[in-house]
């Protein structure tokens, strides 16, 4: 009965065919969903762009906020209507029996857990450990204020007092704030992270309120703040792109100072506030590299040493500087200017046709364009990006989220854009 209910459920609305959907060459016709398959796995078995499943099952807005779960013995067969590709459940043939006071004489069968969007065990970290608080919540949030029976340590099975929380707010999570997570393009801080030290239950409201220790990951401790425990569930999220349009850079990559790869865990700075929800499918792209146009041969780059005089109103330190911005040719100085002739190094293009020699001595402003700076309309050009992988987004928070790598050809790196697939 769940499979018919879910087929007839799936043909109630035509989604919106914003991208072709491209079926695998060798697509199978049926695939019988077994323990361990995720939708992502199915999805890419039979589509290359797993991120269009939602279109080929034909579901609209409030099915993908309330699907239908798939479980291992599930049939999901593919079928052609219009000229266009559809996915759909055949029935396994298998019930789930509800148990009533009555002896069975028979095996009963049961269904299992439905199957999540992706393999929980490379998330599992972030989902149990880490988090992002907005700075202005956690000022607001209750903390801890100590043991019932004044011990100084705090364990699972401890008593604790806080202070009054939300109404209605049973369950708990101890956190302890960590590092900002600021823009790199605005300097907004776009929040917190933290630490979960552990999992608590209100039993006794009022001001203090009183909680049972349910789970520590570590001590907990006097000062610890309280947020609401809010579930987590991987099974629900069904990969698809974002309703809208989406423009952010990767600004935090877990295992690693810069880089990191398939299957690792990145935060990105757009987050709901930007229409992002658990299960948006983002690209990840390359940022083209900066290179020299047309100077000479290759438009090779050659460092220079060269003599000129200090700007006026400049003043050299022993910090590093931009000869482009302190030195000026010494005959451009207005008469009767203080002359204070420096020696520099720099960078300069070969210009067309021209030729230099190690062993030779050369006047550099006839062989180079001088002072060659990436950004230069005149020297430099900025090659097109490309895409370097997928991004599955499994925790949204207002103005951040955590995403799983899927697929990337080589190093992911911070400050890579992300953007519709």
């Amino acid at each position: 009965m769940r499979t018919l209910l879910l087929i007839a459920a799936l043909g109630l609305s035509a989604p919106t065919w914003a991208d072709e959907v491209r079926l695998q060459d060798n697509a199978p016709d049926r695939h019988v969903v077994v323990k361990g398959d995720t939708l992502w796995d199915i999805s890419a078995k039979f589509l290359k762009d797993p991120w269009l499943w939602p279109d080929v099952w034909q579901l609209n807005k409030e099915q993908i906020k309330n699907p239908h779960l798939i479980y291992p013995g599930d049939v999901v067969i593919l079928t052609m209507e219009n000229g266009k590709p559809r996915l759909s459940l055949e029935s396994s043939g298998l019930e789930v029996v509800r148990l009533s006071p009555q002896i069975h004489a028979e095996p009963i069968l049961t269904k299992e857990k439905g199957i999540p969007a992706i393999e929980p065990r490379h998330i599992r970290p972030y989902v149990t450990v880490a988090g992002v608080v907005d700075p202005g919540v956690l000022d607001a949030a209750p903390k801890i204020l100590g043991a019932v029976d004044e011990r100084v340590m705090i364990i699972k099975g401890d008593g604790v007092y806080a202070s009054a929380g939300k109404p209605g707010v049973q369950h708990w999570r101890a956190i302890r704030p960590g590092k900002q997570l600021v823009d790199p393009d605005t300097r907004e801080v776009l929040g917190l992270e933290s630490e979960s030290v552990g999992l608590m239950r209100t039993v006794a409201p009022g001001d203090p309120q009183t909680l049972l220790v349910e789970h520590a990951s570590m001590e907990v401790m006097v000062g610890d703040k309280l947020i609401p425990d809010v579930p987590f569930a991987l099974s629900t999220m069904i990969p698809r792109a974002p309703a809208k349009s989406v423009e952010g850079k990767i600004i935090q990559a877990y295992g690693s100072f810069s880089t990191t790869a398939q299957y690792a865990t990145v935060v990105i700075n757009k987050g709901q506030r930007d229409g992002l929800e658990p299960g948006n499918v983002l690209a990840i792209h390359r940022q083209g590299r900066v290179v020299a146009k047309e100077q000479g041969k290759d438009g090779e780059a050659w460092r220079y040493g060269d003599v000129k005089c200090v700007k006026p109103g400049k003043t050299l330190t022993s910090e590093y500087y931009d000869p482009k911005e302190m030195l000026v040719e010494c005959g451009e100085l207005p008469p009767g200017a203080k002359q204070e002739v420096v020696r520099y190094s720099d960078i300069g293009c070969l210009k067309p046709g021209a030729k230099i020699s190690t062993f030779e001595f050369f006047n550099p402003k006839e062989v180079y364009q001088l002072h060659c700076r990436p950004g230069e309309e005149s020297t430099q050009i900025q090659l097109p990006g490309h895409r370097v992988g997928l991004l599955f987004l499994y925790r949204v928070y207002d103005k951040v989220a955590y995403g799983l790598i899927m697929s990337a050809d080589g190093p992911v790196y911070l400050m890579d854009a992300v953007k519709n697939p």
